[in-house]
């Protein structure tokens, strides 16, 4: 599929970028049920084609668009969903073998950012109160108290 997503630049931008990337059978079975997807164009090809990175087999529009990352193993994990039964016997009509298919529920309200770096720190951490404790450590941390206060049993 050619998806379109952004990459942030050195002024923190988001810039344009395509991408070249394997579908899996349930992503293309939830992009058919009308899903909102990055995907502008889907094209079916055999994994020799795919595995061969055979840019000639993929519509002209598509040139620019760079392979994703880690390509050849997603290909492989996406191929092994086409494999299923389900898929085999119910998806393949979706986007028939040499075909191209665009008429999906294209949308970019939640931009797709290819490099983007979730920087933790500990202001992301929250304490969390005694009073939901869910871990027993009230129980844990004044056991020895608890018990020594504890009335005598009679």
């Amino acid at each position: 599929g050619l998806a379109h997503c952004f990459e942030k630049d050195d002024n923190g931008k988001l810039v344009d970028r395509f991408v070249t990337e394997p579908i899996s059978a349930n992503s293309l079975e939830c992009m058919a049920t009308g899903a909102k997807t990055c995907f502008k164009e889907v094209k079916s090809v055999t994994f020799g084609d795919a595995m061969a990175r055979d840019r000639s087999v993929l519509p002209e529009e598509w040139a620019s668009a760079s392979f994703c990352n880690e390509y050849d193993f997603r290909c492989g994990a996406c191929a092994r969903t086409w494999s299923r039964l389900h898929a085999q016997d119910n998806l393949m009509d979706i986007v028939p073998l040499g075909r191209t298919k665009n008429n999906f529920n294209y949308n970019l309200d939640e931009k797709r950012v290819l490099n983007f770096e979730n920087m933790v720190n500990d202001d992301d951490n929250i304490k969390q109160d005694i009073s939901i404790d869910v871990y027993g450590r009230a129980e844990k941390e004044g056991g020895a108290d608890a018990e020594s206060e504890a009335p005598a049993a009679k």
